[in-house]
């Protein structure tokens, strides 16, 4: 078309601009612009150019003459597959040009990154991946708030409710990218670009419970809408993988049975949107009258407080709003029943039926343990932020409380990292089916307990910036404490100085790091499996190594039973860190001694898992056996 309305000077320039800009493949037969190819055949260089154009140097250059037609054709087919391995570069005119292509490509079918049986691929991790992370980075900084406002039962249940949607799709997407690859499309690309706007959504509307509880609030309905706009994303990368996956048949069962699951997560998140949306829009019509006299009485109160000219009053009291929990327990049950019934099928069906291999295609195990080691690199990054983003105060109190929180995240990660194997093939997910879904799961609550620990060293230390402004009787904090009684998603900071609110600070501590350390403990065995965690114990120096354990996690749950003081409570903590690690460093001595290196001598691998080390003996030579 271009060819035949457009100069040739005018369609080189066009061609050029189009194929670097947006990436649009042309035809080769519809410009003469494409470079020159040439094969060597018994001396004689032969041109693949139309019209047999000769080259004036370098090699003889002649046309396919009739009688060498077959021959010419046979060169032909070596020329197309050595384009294929080789880029044509050619200089015409002054100018480089991009390689030509023959179609325009939008779209891409997904394609299966292993099959059974190959050996395992050392997988790349990309820019992408951790630009990706830090979307969750800004999810559990704001769900901090929601257990910094609120350190009870109540604060617990939305605080799951809200990570929980969140994290497992953080889970679901590493799991596909694990076992499926996108291409550099542009329709991928944008659909990556929505997936991350309804995971921005999600974030930015995490408030703390008074908000989230709040009728007249739209953070709940604005929340469940976009985990259902996740679920419904997810729902499509299933189905177009059942339907134009390059892969094996696996893929597709697989996805269907994860269509499922996502359907089942889509009808909570839908339920939960459609209750927080008929609450908060019935609420707006019946408050839109009575909104200035609210506003109003809330400014008479803080002046009169201000003043002194009548008692405090609670102004949440007086205006009673009735909270509504029923959005937070359906989103809690649509993540929750997710995981509850893929634990129950692979412990009770996977391996027994077979359908391991049937439902199932393998992961790259390389990139999985990456990806978690990411996740849990950034819930710790958030806690230094949390540790960090703070009003300084100059007290010896303070700065105890500080670097005692500092030097226990350092040795939080050092811990985690010693407990975590840096092979694939000493993995959880290549042990055992039961060990990979095993490790999983602790990974959930190990991630919930991060969060909640790095929560707990923001509220020690809010504490004192807290005590300072009411000794100081700073009267502009005192104004935005109490106007901040009648702001939606505020809470009244002096209750931090009570002895109440320290407790619950120090419990949340205490029970969050203890979950951690039981966390690591859990994902160690099932690194090392049950069996041979069992043998370890009946010996001397495991009970040895396990009755230490028991007596530092014990210690650490029952801490706030002996003191609530931040300064006292981190310090003691820092110390029973450092007892962990003490006692993760025997526990590997003694294991080693044991069993020494580790092998996977399971004969019951994880099938999700491939054989990197499955290279014939017979191609070994004595040099390598010997060495």
């Amino acid at each position: 078309f271009f060819s035949v309305l457009c100069p040739s000077e005018l369609l080189l320039c066009i061609e050029w601009v189009l194929s670097v800009s947006v990436g649009i493949k042309v035809a080769e037969n519809s410009c003469n612009w494409l470079p020159k190819a040439s094969l060597v055949d018994n001396g004689t260089t032969y041109n693949t150019m139309s019209g047999g154009e000769e080259d004036t140097g370098g090699d003889k250059t002649v046309s396919f003459a009739p009688e060498e037609e077959k021959s010419a054709k046979v060169l032909q087919q070596k020329l197309s597959m050595l384009q294929k391995q080789h880029e044509l570069q050619s200089v015409s005119n002054a100018c480089s040009f991009p390689k030509p292509v023959t179609r325009l490509v939008f779209w891409t079918r997904p394609k299966q990154r292993q099959r059974w049986g190959d050996v395992d691929s050392h997988c790349h991790l990309n820019w992408g991946d951790l630009f990706f992370d830090l979307f969750y980075v800004a999810s559990a900084l704001n769900l901090s708030y929601v257990l910094f406002y609120s350190p009870s039962a109540e604060g617990v249940l939305y605080f799951t409710g809200l990570f929980g949607p969140i994290l497992l799709e953080w889970f679901q997407r590493t799991f596909f990218d694990a076992r499926f690859v996108w291409g550099d499309d542009p329709f991928h690309k944008m659909f990556e670009i929505v997936h991350l706007c309804a995971l921005s959504s999600a974030a930015v509307h995490i408030r703390p419970v008074s908000t989230m509880t709040d009728p007249t609030q739209i953070e709940m309905f604005d929340y469940s809408l976009a985990v259902t706009g996740l679920a419904l994303l997810n729902m499509y990368r299933s189905i177009e993988v059942m339907l134009t996956v390059d892969g094996e048949d696996a893929a597709k069962h697989g996805e269907k049975r994860r269509l499922i699951d996502f359907f089942v997560q889509l009808s909570f998140y839908l339920a939960a949107a459609v209750k927080s949306g008929i609450t908060y829009y019935g609420s707006k019509s019946a408050d839109e009258n009575d909104f200035g006299n609210r506003g109003l009485e809330s400014l008479t109160n803080a002046c009169s407080r201000i003043l002194n000219l009548a008692p405090e009053r609670d102004l949440a009291a007086e205006v009673a709003v009735e909270k509504d929990h029923i959005p937070i327990i359906l989103c809690l049950c649509g993540w929750s029943s997710t995981v509850v019934f893929y634990l129950f099928r692979c412990y009770f069906f996977e391996k027994k039926f077979g359908w391991h291999k049937k439902y199932n295609v393998p992961m790259n195990i390389e990139f999985l343990i990456h990806r978690y080691g990411e996740l849990v690199m950034l819930l710790l990054g958030e806690s230094v932020l949390s540790i960090l983003i703070v009003s300084s105060i100059n007290t010896v109190e303070y700065h105890v409380t500080f670097y005692a929180a500092i030097v226990s995240i350092v040795l939080l990660q050092y811990s985690h990292y010693k407990y975590q194997p840096h092979s694939p093939r000493e993995h959880a997910c290549r042990r055992s089916l039961r060990g990979s879904v095993t490790h999983y799961a602790i990974m959930i609550v190990y991630c919930h307990a991060l969060v909640a620990v790095g929560t707990a060293y923001k509220m020690f230390l809010s504490t004192y910036e807290v005590e300072a402004s009411l000794k100081n009787k700073d009267l502009r904090h005192l104004v935005t404490t109490l106007m901040s009684r009648n702001l939606a998603g505020a809470a009244d900071k002096t209750k931090f100085t009570t002895f109440e609110h320290k407790a619950a600070t120090a419990n949340l501590f205490c029970i969050s790091m203890a979950i951690v350390w039981l966390c690591l403990e859990f994902m160690w065995i099932s690194h090392v499996g049950r069996a041979k965690y069992w043998k370890f114990v009946k010996t001397k120096q495991g009970i040895f190594c396990d009755v230490l354990r028991t007596i530092g996690v014990f210690l650490m749950f029952t801490i706030s039973y002996y003191t609530v003081e931040p300064e006292w409570v981190t310090l003691i903590g820092l110390l029973g860190i450092c007892f962990e690690i003490v006692t993760t460093v025997i526990t590997r001595y003694f294991w080693d001694k044991q069993f020494g290196d580790f092998e996977d001598d399971d004969d019951g691998h994880w099938p999700n898992v491939t054989e990197p080390d499955s290279v014939p003996n017979e191609h070994v030579d004595e040099h390598d056996d010997q060495a």
